[in-house]
């Protein structure tokens, strides 16, 4: 393109001049139009959308993306695709950002594709489709052409909690320390770590990484961390210390970034002037390098739900139209299923469980009271198969060996719970111990994280 307007307004542009960039772009549409070849319009109206990103105003910008794929003519359409997915990020339509993100990895000439992952990522995850979000982190992160992997294994731990998978959490943060992190990032890191271990009933790997963070000079706990990490004491069986300083909130590397994804590049051929360099916004400062994992180095990035889920799906579709009966008899079918499912959901949020609360903490203490194996009495606690036997044995001393355990209040969520208990000593007459156990959500079903023993002015299950 031979334009003065166009020259003018790339050198207020590299020099991060976006509002006088901006005027000059429009001043080349406005002068230049009639000169404009296939492509040229598609050129600018990108450069203004860059400009008006850089200005933070997402919406216009995401009109002028529009504009710019409404010329046949220019060849850079898939960095506009990710460009209007992400200004779509962060004007809230996140259905329709997914559509341009995917448009964009259907290209497989384009040569960053990490970031219309992280952009597909923040959108399902805005969409509460945690699954999805997961599987585009996670292939983020595998991108060899991503220059921060850290970024992304970060939102693909959040997303592993989120969806009550704290093993695969913990996997994740482990992975993110393999890549030297330092400053912020190593604090929050290994405070999410610990957090993760817990929450795993790893209390034990819990304790050490703590303990590990807060030796470091000028590193400090979460608030979530300081709980955690006390919680962890307990369990070991550990006097509570007072509680250590809880660390300012991290902002970096965390996937509520909607605009992650970003790409400010459009390329340009030798007869134009250019090329930009890719700008990140939130780019890691203390981000240390090495390199991603190779997939057939571990089971940890083969594994996803994702691929389950889409194979169950299109098995249930063929097994559908195999057995299809008429559409009213499908419409009937579906109302039901709808019905069950929402009555299953609200009974799942209300703490209902397979086996139930009351049933798993009778069946734990006639096994502790019948001395039965110690695999038996593990199977009723969320226990890593990493911690031994001498340290279930520890968390047990305080628990009464009987079988004679009344229910005393239940304080039920639909993955934790706390429940107050009186067990009383076969063949004693005297008043009854009384018991707060911790419930943590296994599958359909719950396993013991905790049991404290408490008195009645401490008495509450809140």
């Amino acid at each position: 393109m031979k334009s003065i307007y166009y020259e003018q307004a790339t050198t207020a542009y590299n020099a991060a001049d976006y509002p006088q960039a901006l005027k000059g772009y429009y001043q080349c549409l406005k002068e230049d139009w009639s000169t404009f070849r296939p492509g040229d319009a598609g050129l600018v109206y990108h450069r203004i959308g860059n400009c008006l990103i850089k200005m933070r105003n997402f919406r216009e910008a995401a009109v002028s993306y529009q504009k710019a794929l409404q010329d046949d003519g220019y060849s850079e359409k898939t960095s506009i695709y990710v460009n209007l997915g992400t200004t779509l990020n962060g004007i809230g339509k996140y259905t329709e950002a997914v559509t341009y993100f995917n448009k964009a990895l259907s290209d497989a000439s384009y040569a960053t594709p990490y970031r219309a992952y992280m952009g597909l990522g923040n959108a399902y995850t805005k969409l509460e489709r945690n699954i999805e979000a997961g599987t585009a982190y996670r292939d983020a992160a595998l991108d060899e052409s991503n220059p921060n992997p850290v970024k992304a294994l970060m939102s693909l731990a959040t997303t592993f909690s989120t969806l009550g998978r704290p093993h695969d959490a913990a996997e994740a943060y482990l992975a993110i320390l393999d890549f030297r992190v330092t400053g912020k990032t190593l604090n929050t890191t290994l405070d999410r770590l610990g957090q993760a271990y817990v929450a795993a009933g790893r209390y034990q790997e819990g304790f050490n990484t703590f303990e590990e963070l807060l030796s470091r000079e000028r590193f400090s706990l979460s608030a979530e961390g300081t709980q955690d990490y006390q919680k962890a004491r307990r369990a070991l069986g550990l006097a509570v210390e007072s509680t250590p300083a809880a660390s300012e909130p991290v902002v970096a590397a965390t996937q509520d970034d909607a605009f992650a994804g970003l790409d400010h590049t459009a390329q340009l051929s030798s007869s134009q002037i250019g090329p930009y360099d890719a700008v990140d916004l939130d780019a890691e400062q203390d981000f240390g390098g090495g390199n991603v994992p190779h997939p057939g180095d571990t089971g940890f990035f083969t594994a996803t739900d994702a691929d389950l889920i889409a194979s169950s799906k299109r098995a249930m579709r063929r097994e559908r139209k195999l057995r299809h009966t008429g559409l009213k008899v499908f419409l009937v079918i579906v109302a039901l299923l709808v019905v069950l499912l929402g009555v299953s959901i609200v009974a799942y949020t209300q703490g209902v469980g397979i086996p139930s609360q009351e049933k798993v903490i009778t069946d734990f203490f006639k096994a502790y009271a019948d001395d039965e194996p110690i695999d038996v009495v593990k199977s009723y606690w969320v226990v890593g198969a990493e911690e031994d036997e001498k340290t279930l044995a520890r968390l047990l001393d305080g628990v009464a060996k009987s079988s004679n355990v009344t229910i005393r209040g239940v304080d039920a969520h639909m993955r934790e719970s706390q429940v107050l208990v009186d067990v009383r000593l076969s063949g004693s007459d005297s008043a009854p111990l009384h018991y707060r156990i911790d419930l943590v959500r296994d599958l359909l079903g719950w396993k013991i994280g905790g049991i404290e023993l408490v008195f009645a002015s401490t008495e509450t299950t809140n």
